[in-house]
């Protein structure tokens, strides 16, 4: 499978995903996530098990998107057949004006299509730009999700804070927080994959978990998880193997090894 493969995984979701023409309804995705080999472009994955995580501000959409894909007995993604094992359901903590996030798939924060000089420029995430933009593209998309332009007003509060100390040890051991990407027009696009805080209201705080965070979340960039302590997943039979909890929150050092 390409190393960049959530244009792949685009593809593959595409006839599970029904939206019936409401862009009301928003959803986020993450990488496949499993053990891995990254050789010549390409990932190849070590063991018979992969995980693949979807989120959305729309339960029954969800619902109907997760359920169409247990239907199936295989689901191929790139070159690989899958089997749909293990469904879990995973309640969020309670949304605060303060949350940690780690990245389950790249965020991006320039429009390739609307700004192609500024397509290959990457932001230092430490700056108020950084910030600003997240901003700016967070409150569109809520108010093009139904929020009111009086409600956004309530949620003007807003600092996304990159975690200092681990962008240091990135540098210090010569590896990357971004990346390039192309959209699914084949314009590049920057990924990054960084721990951060939030500092926002908690309608925003959930907003982000349910549809991401950035642009080009439909074709799975800007999924986030919570950092702190996770409560009990909830599973759905038809599980291999009932003791292991593959949404279990990553580390953030899985993403730049």
């Amino acid at each position: 499978m390409p190393l960049h493969h959530q244009m792949v995984l685009n593809r593959s979701l595409a006839p599970f995903i029904e939206r019936g023409g409401d862009g009301k309804i928003l959803y986020a995705y993450s990488t496949l996530k499993g053990s891995s080999n990254v050789q010549s472009g390409n990932i190849t994955f070590l063991n018979t098990k992969v995980n693949l995580i979807l989120s959305s501000n729309n339960e029954e959409f969800l619902k109907a998107t997760v359920d169409k894909m247990f239907e199936k007995h295989v689901v191929k993604i790139g070159k690989m057949l899958l089997m749909p094992k293990q469904q879990q359901v995973i309640e969020m903590p309670v949304y605060t004006s303060e949350m940690k996030y780690v990245c389950l798939s790249p965020f991006v924060i320039i429009d390739s299509g609307k700004e192609p000089d500024r397509a290959e420029t990457i932001i230092d995430p430490t700056t108020q730009e950084f910030s600003d933009m997240l901003f700016n593209i967070t409150m569109k998309r809520m108010n093009e999700a139904g929020f009111t332009e009086e409600e956004l007003k309530n949620f003007e509060t807003f600092e996304a804070i990159a975690d200092a100390e681990y962008l240091k040890k990135i540098v210090e051991n010569n590896k990357r927080f971004s990346r390039f990407y192309r959209n699914l027009d084949g314009q590049t696009i920057i990924g990054y994959l960084l721990p951060f805080t939030l500092h926002a209201h908690p309608k925003v705080q959930e907003f982000i978990c349910d549809t991401g965070i950035g642009l080009y979340t439909l074709e799975g960039y800007g999924m986030v998880d919570v950092v702190g302590d996770k409560p009990t997943p909830v599973a759905i039979p038809k599980s291999s193997n009932e003791n292991e909890n593959p949404f279990a929150g990553p580390s953030a050092d899985e993403f730049f090894s």
